[in-house]
């Protein structure tokens, strides 16, 4: 039986449709350069802040987290994601991020029922402050880096109307301002889409697609270079109540691709209390450096609607990445 939302989209029909949505945005931008992708290509796109997740569950995670995100920074990570967000949640996050940098990130999002969901956010990169010298390494003072990314996002059910929320596909976007200053600063938009999948196999599985920063360039001194494209795949797999196991795989178009694995368990205090203890790895950075890196760790620590998380990000000879968010759901 066919409800109302599906009389000109059939069963068989609803996964192309799906799949379909993300492949039109991706024609519509302009398109990248992937004939150098890999080593060759490392450096080639500007706003490398955009690649800098903002979650500390995620990046515990090992940055596979496309397809579990279920709070405010799903507008960063898979903007389909919001849909997972019960009321409403007002996410921040603080990263001691490597060499002096750091960031700060805040995000609100609100779910609208079956209309969907709705969020913003507002993303602050900072490298510090630079001493600045002519040719002849006389002082010319001092200089701040920084970039900023403004988004708007929604997330909207596009098929099965008549199913359960788990047995729908859902199509999420965003659309973002990014500003980046060196010494002069420019100036561009870009976007995000996602996919969310239905669950399959008795609600323990579930797929998600996602592509992030599809257009945009940035412009410093003569140089124009376009924004870091990522297309992501990735899954969750509900191994038991309290344990998650999760996988993304990761093609930019200023590297080479990685592959990322994660697991959480959940230890529950009563019905308002409980702890999350996380691990995660990806193949992101083999090559590029040495010392212990690629492995994720941490922690959160909930209560009623409170949610506080902690990751550790080793980055080898760079140093160790610390993330610490506070979540309120409610």
């Amino acid at each position: 039986m066919t409800g109302h939302g599906d009389k000109t989209m059939g069963p068989r029909a609803a996964p192309r449709a799906a799949v379909l949505c993300l492949a039109a945005a991706l024609a519509s931008a302009p398109a990248p350069s992937w004939a150098g992708y890999g080593a060759a290509a490392v450096g080639t796109s500007a706003g490398q802040f955009l690649k800098i997740m903002p979650s500390p569950r995620g990046a515990a995670l090992g940055e596979a987290y496309s397809s579990l995100v279920d709070d405010a920074s799903a507008i960063d990570w898979n903007p389909a994601g919001l849909i997972n967000i019960e009321g409403q949640s007002l996410f921040m996050t603080h990263a001691m991020y490597l060499a002096d940098t750091s960031m700060n990130y805040v995000a609100y999002a609100q779910n609208a029922g079956e209309v969907g969901a709705w969020g913003m956010a507002a993303k602050h990169f900072s490298a510090g402050s630079i001493a600045r010298t002519n040719e002849n390494a006389v002082d010319m003072g001092s200089f701040s880096p920084y970039d900023v990314a403004l988004s708007v996002g929604f997330a909207c059910y596009i098929t099965g109307f008549n199913r359960d929320p788990e047995e729908r596909f859902i199509l999420g976007a965003t659309g973002k301002l990014v500003r980046s200053k060196i010494l002069a600063s420019d100036n561009t938009i870009s976007s995000d889409i996602g996919l969310l999948f239905p669950y399959i196999f008795d609600n323990k599985f579930r797929l998600s697609m996602v592509a992030l920063n599809i257009m945009g360039s940035l412009r410093h001194d003569k140089e124009e270079a376009p924004l870091p494209l990522v297309l992501k795949v990735g899954s969750v797999t509900h191994l038991a109540e309290y344990l998650d196991i999760m996988v993304d795989f990761a093609q930019p178009n200023d590297n080479y691709p990685w592959l990322a694995l994660g697991s959480e368990l959940r230890i529950p205090f009563g019905k308002k209390t409980g702890l999350a203890l996380r691990a995660g790895f990806n193949t992101r950075s083999l090559t590029d450096n040495t010392g212990l890196r690629n492995i994720g760790l941490g922690a959160g620590l909930r209560h009623d609607i409170y949610s506080l998380d902690y990751s550790f990000s080793p980055q080898g000879d760079l140093g160790v990445a610390h993330r610490m968010s506070l979540t309120l759901s409610y």
